[in-house]
């Protein structure tokens, strides 16, 4: 699956029976994810000490530097790839990654490191991971306690002593609660919103083909 993004990024999301082959021989950080909250900074000074065979322990890489690649491996826990103009971070947030709110403390970082339009002007992206039907829980283990307190009350439901947590949407909630968001058309007013009393006036959606 490849991923859209600027032209100084390269990003493809390897599906099942994917072939690898277009990784290549370029160096690369491969660590090894212990499903927590810490994130590492790769940038020209310390890049070539975190490449394979090396695997440093954590799940979120933030990379600043053409030197090296990096990747991820995930099943069920959700890829996340967040983007600005002079980084791209890396993140594997599983159940336990999210309820330590490892997007949240992703872009915190960012923030400290290249300041607030660095987070408000970057993209994001989630790839598939395990949906809200899927991940059941029992609702008096730890962790699911725990998540009832972290996450949104919208991305979890509670259904006979059982708790189903939508991973996706936390992840969502956290980029919003971050500062990545959209325009809200109603607050906005540089929009036309119907809720605010633009009745006849509307936005255009314009597109055409590049040759």
């Amino acid at each position: 699956m490849q991923i859209k993004t600027p032209d100084y990024i390269y990003a493809k999301f390897f599906m099942k029976g994917e072939a690898t082959d277009e990784i290549d021989e370029m160096p690369r950080v491969l660590p090894r994810q212990i499903h927590g909250d810490n994130i590492i900074h790769v940038h020209d000074d310390n890049a070539m000490n975190l490449i394979l065979p090396e695997q440093p322990e954590t799940d979120g890489l933030l990379l600043a530097t053409t030197k090296v690649s990096a990747s991820m491996r995930f099943a069920d826990c959700a890829p996340v790839m967040i983007y600005g103009e002079r980084w791209v971070m890396l993140l594997h947030s599983g159940f336990k990654g999210t309820v330590l709110k490892i997007t949240h403390k992703g872009l915190e970082l960012v923030r400290k490191l290249y300041g607030d339009d660095s987070v408000s002007e970057s993209f994001a992206w989630i790839g598939p991971c395990i949906g809200r039907d899927d991940y059941e829980r029992d609702a008096h283990e730890e962790w699911s306690i725990r998540g009832m307190k972290e996450f949104h009350r919208e991305n979890y439901d509670v259904r006979n002593e059982k708790v189903f947590f939508d991973l996706a949407g936390e992840i969502e909630s956290q980029l919003v609660d971050s500062g990545v968001t959209g325009m809200n058309t109603y607050r906005d007013s540089r929009c036309y919103s119907y809720r605010r009393g633009d009745v006849h006036e509307r936005m255009t959606l314009y597109v055409k083909m590049r040759i």
